[in-house]
């Protein structure tokens, strides 16, 4: 699941917003007071989802069209053409690397201490764009942005920054969710994300097992996609790792043939396929795990596929289903 969270930063805090970045730190002075959508935000911080991202997204230089509402960037909700008319001068997105935490006694910045911080994935390059027309960005990103100027750059919860492009109708369910088709990407680091002492060299070469995986495929004339999976209210996005259009079969990837790998392998393929409705199931292996989890998978209707040489997949098949 991928989560997102605006931060507003005010022109009086630019020369803080150079510290943290370098440092790859942020923080506030207190989460008390905020409300319930900083509360929200403040949850998700201390305890992100540990097998996929959370994105902290800062905007900075917000100018509205002349006149500029009275109070602004504070303005009353009749005021909100203002913000969807406004150009960002910039818009900086970071991955979390550790959950929010307080430090009462390490000054980083030098006006204040902001003692409840969270660090930033050093390893990830800064992903910075600007200027654009906020009108650029989902309406519910505006409100976020909004939002947290309201509150002095407190976090607020928002949609994912960018929705890759569709490459077929998206699909909106029963439920309200909402499956797009998106092309598989050759560069797909930022979505395989990185677990708790997993190095990005085990991120690499999961995504690079995809990508021969892609190869074998369309050697077989299958087409691979992934899925986007978007719940109701916007906030809570999945990417399957591919989606093998010719088998309707979804299939979850992991770097190594560990029983902790494919124990959450089988988690995510039983709770993505509720919005796929694949055909069949399977996990991808750079190599054949030992029987106990071959037994384990296919016992469980779920294709073992491992790379028996480099580019070159074998497949041990499910039991049917009962």
């Amino acid at each position: 699941m991928s989560r997102s969270a605006y931060v507003y930063v005010g022109d009086r805090a630019d020369r803080n917003f150079t510290i943290g970045m370098r440092g790859n730190i942020w923080g506030w002075k207190t989460f008390t007071g905020g409300g319930p959508l900083v509360a929200q935000a403040e949850q998700w911080l201390r305890d992100p989802d540990r097998d996929e991202p959370t994105w902290l997204i800062f905007v900075r230089g917000i100018t509205p069209q002349t006149p500029a509402p009275k109070g602004w960037p504070r303005t009353r909700e009749e005021d909100f053409g203002a913000w969807t008319g406004a150009t960002i001068r910039s818009v900086t997105q970071r991955l979390l690397h550790t959950p929010l935490h307080e430090d009462h006694i390490n000054p980083v910045w030098p006006d204040d201490l902001y003692p409840y911080r969270v660090t930033l994935e050093p390893d990830e390059p800064d992903d910075t764009f600007g200027p654009l027309p906020a009108a650029d960005l989902p309406e519910d990103a505006i409100r976020a942005i909004r939002h947290s100027a309201l509150q002095k750059g407190w976090p607020v919860l928002g949609p994912p920054l960018v929705d890759p492009p569709s490459i077929a109708p998206d699909r909106r369910l029963a439920t309200g969710a909402v499956v797009r088709t998106i092309a598989l990407e050759q560069n797909m680091t930022r979505t395989f994300v990185r677990r708790p002492g997993e190095s990005r060299q085990a991120t690499r070469r999961e995504a690079d097992l995809v990508i021969r995986y892609e190869a074998y495929l369309a050697g077989l004339g299958h087409r691979a996609v992934r899925n986007l999976i978007t719940l109701p209210g916007g906030l809570d996005t999945f990417f399957t790792d591919v989606f093998d259009e010719d088998a309707d079969e979804l299939v979850e990837a992991k770097s190594t043939v560990g029983r902790e790998h494919i124990r959450h392998a089988i988690g995510q393929l039983y709770d993505y396929a509720r919005f796929v409705k694949p055909r069949s199931r399977a996990v991808l292996l750079p190599a054949r795990p030992k029987q106990d989890l071959v037994d384990l998978l296919v016992g469980l209707h779920i294709d073992v596929i491992y790379e028996h040489k480099h580019g070159d997949f074998v497949r041990e098949p499910a039991r049917q289903a009962p």
